[in-house]
């Protein structure tokens, strides 16, 4: 019994899975169920072929012209002992429906079929035992001058034995050489294609035990295989053609037409010498020098790729084309594209070595690169946890390289004992010189912001420094302030920087400030301080020119006109606006404090990036964005009051809880509330001429626990004066015109801090009280 051959073409003696129970108890049973539908579709197929030629008297009685005897070799070649005992069963019945011979003649007839059946298989995987594709294909011209040679010997040994077996007289000889040739030109002409056909099917061939390759279904013929299908294809058409007509013009009783059949029989046979012969040597020759070198190197094309990537890194550089077992021998162009495929290989696998090296070159800078940035974001401050509770301020960073290392920069460091300094930076150009600048920049810039009490002497002293040996000709756009927590003075110093966002009294807009000449262009430049006061609640967006100047797919700009317009939307959702307090809680105080919480510096700088991000879309990334941002985050208490000096015991009653507390005296309550009666009726007095519309007072309060500072700020849209500006003298009771006096010299006495500012049609007093 055969082997049933797996999927992969192995044999179950060879499968070497650990089958369980149910596996071995079921494969049998498919095996079983497998080649008993074999033999089935063999049986029927061979008794219908027979049984219809032989109901044709011409075919069967006069000339025995049987289609079906290339079926019994073809299907036993393919399928195996299904196939042989399939076809050989179906001769059987045929010969106990017609012939009416003794069981030991059927017997005889049925072992002569077994053999015709099954010789060319046992001979064809004998011969092909050891090749690397045994399987029947006709791909080659041996592989078809085997099948030729095994129709022929099979023929004349099924012919023999049946004349041994019979023991028919000499003169039956005609016949059985007539019986010979028709095995012959079946097996050729309809065997050919048969095996084509079932090549290309589904179906999978059952080889014997003794061979162990995977079969593998190659649906596409090469160019012999086509060539063979061709030609017999051809020969048979031009065989029936000639057939048709010879029988068309012979005599009409059996014998002449029986003559005229062997008569073509024999002649047929001649003419295999000058027909097949050159057909097989011209396959030979085409196969050797043309079809069999291009299929050489299209199936090493194939894996030409993995096999080079492999070859090269284990140092192999011969990468020629493979010549198979039986060797190639390419000519004329096609030698040509040979030589031409070596050196294209050979430059091939050069080039793979210098993309190697670049690539392993290009890792190692990547790793590099890695390192690069990580060093550079840990030189910028993280973690403002410190500050944060130190000083009241509320700060948030953010800086995202266009490339793996950019040249922004930030820094926010302390400075004195009150003092916070926030910097920010931008180096022209990208990529690694920018980055080294940066540093460069940044460490010179702390440096002298700590030995130097001014901005402006501090930027001069890092631009000399720059200066010098500055071949590249880098330069550096800063901006840099300094924030005095305990009175919310601010000193800044431009260097070509982009202005920044300012949040001043509630409202937003950006700090006027000389830019000044960057830094790293002349050293004989000298820079300028400036300042401006900020109350708690107030706040400073510092950022570089990559968020304003940020791209999307149009080629549009962000802009700072919509930078401000998105800081305006950020504010205003996150809660925080002045809130008009009528009468003094300390919840309200809290309700001030959770409000200023809710919009933070770091939820502004996060959804400012978003933005720019949602803007620019999908367009790349074209410059390093970063941001700075801080406020000076004390909760903040407002009053808002008529200008009606009988509101004073409204304002004595919002004073009084600010003045409770450690440190806090009842001295220095009496001195406070002295000076902000003072400055309240004032305002009444003189802020309102007679004739013009009387409106309220705005009024905030602070206090700095850490600091021990009292912040006070009275708003009011009066006639503009300063009182910080009049000489302070007794006031002469009969003088109506408003020139301070008396209040301007209690808030001297006893602030420790005084500033006026006229914006937006209001005047502005801030005042500081200490009481550590």
């Amino acid at each position: 019994m055969e082997p049933v051959k797996l999927q992969d073409g192995a044999t179950p003696a060879n499968d070497s899975r650990d089958l369980s129970v149910g596996e071995g108890a079921a494969a049998p049973r498919r095996s079983r169920k497998r080649r008993l539908g074999m033999f089935a579709a063999c049986f029927v197929a061979y008794l219908a072929v027979l049984e219809g030629f032989l109901a044709v008297p011409q075919f069967n009685d006069i000339v025995q012209i049987r289609p079906a005897s290339a079926l019994g070799p073809v299907l036993g070649l393919f399928f195996g002992l299904p196939g042989i005992f399939g076809c050989a069963t179906a001769n059987l019945v045929s010969d106990i429906l017609h012939e009416g011979a003794t069981p030991f003649m059927l017997a005889g007839y049925f072992m002569i079929q077994i053999m015709y059946n099954g010789l060319p298989r046992w001979v064809w995987y004998l011969v092909n035992a050891k090749s690397p594709r045994p399987y029947p294909r006709f791909d080659s011209a041996s592989k078809t001058a085997l099948y030729m040679g095994l129709v022929l010997v099979d023929s004349a040994c099924v012919n023999l034995a049946v004349y041994l077996f019979v023991g028919a007289p000499p003169e039956s000889g005609p016949s059985f050489a007539a019986r010979g040739l028709n095995n012959v030109w079946m097996l050729l002409y309809i065997g050919l294609p048969l095996l084509y056909a079932l090549e290309r099917s589904p179906l999978m061939p059952n080889p014997p035990r003794w061979i162990h390759v995977p079969y593998r279904n190659i649906k596409k013929a090469n160019l012999t295989q086509r060539f063979v299908i061709w030609f017999v294809i051809a020969s048979a058409l031009l065989m029936l053609l000639v057939s048709v007509l010879v029988i068309a013009f012979a005599s009409g009783d059996e014998e002449g037409f029986q003559t005229v059949v062997h008569t073509m029989f024999h002649e047929a046979a001649i003419l295999i010498v000058p027909i097949f012969l050159p057909m097989f040597a011209f396959l030979h020759i085409l196969e050797r020098r043309f079809t069999r070198p291009i299929e050489v190197l299209a199936l090493d094309q194939q894996t030409f790729i993995e096999r080079m990537e492999s070859d090269v890194e284990q140092g192999r550089r011969d990468m020629r084309i493979a010549v198979d077992e039986r060797g190639t021998k390419p000519r004329y162009e096609i030698a040509e594209l040979y030589e031409s495929t070596n050196k294209m290989r050979r430059d091939m696998v050069g080039f793979i070595e210098r993309l190697y090296s670049v690539t392993a070159e290009r890792q190692r800078t990547a790793t590099e690169l890695d390192v690069a940035r990580q060093i550079q974001m840990s030189a910028v401050p993280h973690d403002f946890d410190s500050l944060t509770e130190r000083f009241a301020l509320d700060i948030a960073g953010f800086m995202r390289p266009a490339r793996e290392v950019g040249g922004d920069f930030y820094d926010v460091f302390e400075v004195g004992e009150r003092g916070v300094a926030f910097v920010i930076g931008d180096v022209s150009g990208k990529g690694v010189p920018a980055a080294l600048f940066m540093m460069r920049a940044q460490s010179l810039l702390r440096q002298y912001l700590l030995e130097t009490d001014d901005l402006g002497t501090a930027f001069t002293l890092a631009n000399r420094q720059l200066c010098e040996r500055n071949d590249a000709m880098l330069f550096v756009t800063a901006f840099a302030c300094v924030v005095d927590t305990a009175t919310g003075e601010v000193r800044y110093a431009n260097a070509g920087h982009n202005p920044p966002a300012l949040k001043q009294n509630g409202k937003l807009g950006y700090l006027a400030c000389r830019p000044g000449l960057v830094l790293g262009a002349m050293d004989v430049v000298k820079y300028r301080e400036g300042s401006f006061m900020c109350s708690p609640g107030d706040g400073l967006l510092l950022y570089t020119d990559g968020v304003s100047e940020a791209a999307n797919a149009a080629e549009e700009l962000y802009g700072e006109e919509r930078l401000l317009e998105t800081l305006a939307r950020i504010d205003a959702s996150g809660g925080e606006g002045a809130h008009v307090v009528s009468d003094v809680q300390a919840s309200d105080v809290a309700a001030a404090a959770s409000a200023a919480a809710a919009s933070s510096a770091q939820t502004a700088v996060n959804s400012l990036a978003a933005s720019v991000d949602a803007f620019a879309g999908e367009a790349p990334q074209a410059d390093d964005i970063t941001m700075l941002a801080f406020r000076w985050n004390l909760p903040v208490q407002r009053l808002t009051l008529p200008a009606d000096d009988a509101e004073l015991d409204s304002l004595f009653a919002f004073l009084e809880p600010l003045c409770e507390g450690e440190g806090r005296t009842p001295k220095m309550m009496a001195q406070m509330m002295l000076v902000c009666e003072e400055v309240f009726v004032n305002i009444c007095h003189y802020g309102f001429p007679d004739g013009q519309l009387r409106l309220p007072v705005d009024i905030e309060a602070a206090v700095d626990e850490r600091a021990g500072c009292l912040h006070l700020v009275f708003s009011d849209q009066g006639i503009a004066y300063d009182p910080l500006s009049h000489n302070a003298k007794k006031v002469d009771p009969t003088d109506e015109q408003r020139k301070g006096g008396l209040g301007i010299l209690l808030m001297r006495k006893y602030m420790d801090d005084l500033r006026y500012t006229r914006a937006d049609g209001r005047n502005i007093l801030r005042m500081t009280k200490r009481f550590v």
